[in-house]
């Protein structure tokens, strides 16, 4: 962004030296068709990369500090340490993020199972199975789930149980979720 600014900052300057050479009325003057097609564009160098922009975009992390046991198919994990939360979308009560803004976000879960078990999991919209998720019997066995998702303001996601029988997922901050805002 701060390349870009300099680029513009030195052309202006350039073209307004051009500027005082060309006979003011005039549609030949090359320079100054190039002046004023610059000057329009320029609003639009202000997209979605901005710095403002960035700030706030909806962005969270949250992690498990203990261990939870999944019985039903409607549990919801709960991930109860939320570190980051830019715009309040995420709830570590509910353990679901609530769109703030429209637009495409990308999600990740890690999911680590305790001791020898295995947690079947899956990341859900509105409700609905978007993304399955299986961590493996295994000393600790565990998976990470990367979603894109397009969302409106007022979407849920969320990760939930996908099986009725009893399951761990590990805490101490093994079992993670996160997403982010990448574009409108």
């Amino acid at each position: 962004m701060f390349s870009t600014t300099l680029v513009l900052l030195l052309l202006f300057v350039n073209v307004g030296k051009a500027l005082t050479s060309c006979n003011p009325g005039k549609t030949t003057c090359v320079t100054e068709d190039l002046l004023h097609m610059i000057m329009r564009a320029v609003p639009t160098f202000k997209d979605s990369n901005s710095k403002a922009d960035l700030e706030r975009r909806p962005t969270f992390f949250a992690s498990l500090k203990t261990s939870q046991t999944l019985s039903s198919i409607r549990d919801i994990v709960k991930f109860d340490d939320a570190k980051i939360n830019i715009g309040g979308g995420y709830d570590s009560t509910t353990g679901i993020f609530t769109a703030p803004r429209n637009g495409i976000y990308i999600f990740s879960c890690a999911i680590m199972a305790n001791g020898g078990g295995e947690v079947q999991f899956q990341l859900n919209k509105n409700d609905q199975l978007y993304t399955g998720g299986y961590a493996a019997k295994s000393g600790y066995g565990a998976q990470t789930v990367n979603s894109l998702v397009e969302l409106r303001t007022g979407d849920k996601v969320y990760i939930k149980h996908r099986t009725g029988l009893s399951q761990n997922v590990l805490g101490s901050h093994y079992s993670t979720f996160s997403g982010y805002l990448l574009s409108k």
